[in-house]
């Protein structure tokens, strides 16, 4: 019996702890934290960097539990195969942004889950901010000019496609670390590093 009431107490001490632990992570993980350019996808229809920016909403009444908010900056360089209304390949620039959300929640004093909800993934690709060979679209032939939104579309989708992966994959940040202004944090294999903008929460 002894043996059993001591194993029940250690067992309380750690939950307290633990319980600790993911508390003082969700205040700390509250915020807007920017990443670095990442270049996740470079393959014979594009080459992509993306820059995000994780927002942590504080949880209601003091709890674990919050929104969270991934917004990303994309550049993308796609290749244009010469037809019949142009004399040679082209290569275009687009930029892009996009934005999906979902909860996170802190379940240890450096694991934090997340769940993304796919519905909510948005990109948006300004036709008139894609570039052709260094050139604004639309100052060149009357044949460029009629592609920007076609090309605006396929880039978008192809951008949806790409980033449902990506996201699909995000469900643990590991090793979740907050230090001043730095927000550490594996994600797989992957180890991200992440700056505070702005003032805590």
């Amino acid at each position: 019996m002894k043996g059993l009431i001591t194993s029940a107490c250690i067992f309380a001490a750690l939950s307290l702890v633990s319980c600790d632990g993911s508390s003082r992570l969700a205040k700390d993980i509250q915020g807007s934290w920017s990443g670095t350019p990442e270049n996740f996808m470079d393959n014979s229809v594009a080459s992509t960097t993306i820059l995000e920016t994780y927002d942590f909403a504080a949880p209601e009444n003091g709890g674990k539990t919050g929104s969270i908010t991934i917004a990303g900056m994309l550049t993308i360089s796609t290749q244009v195969l010469a037809d019949t209304g142009i004399e040679q390949p082209l290569t275009l620039t687009a930029s892009a942004r996009s934005t999906i959300s979902g909860t996170w929640t802190a379940i240890d004093d450096d694991e934090i889950t997340v769940a993304l909800d796919p519905a909510t993934l948005n990109v948006m690709v300004d036709p008139d901010q894609i570039v052709a060979e260094g050139n604004m679209i639309g100052t060149q032939t009357p044949e460029i000019e009629t592609m920007r939104p076609s090309v605006a579309q396929a880039v978008t989708s192809n951008m949806k496609r790409a980033l449902e992966v990506r996201y699909s994959s995000i469900r643990h940040l590991d090793d979740v670390k907050v230090k001043g202004t730095l927000l550490k944090f594996e994600i797989g294999n992957m180890d991200c590093v992440f700056t505070r903008q702005g003032t805590p929460q």
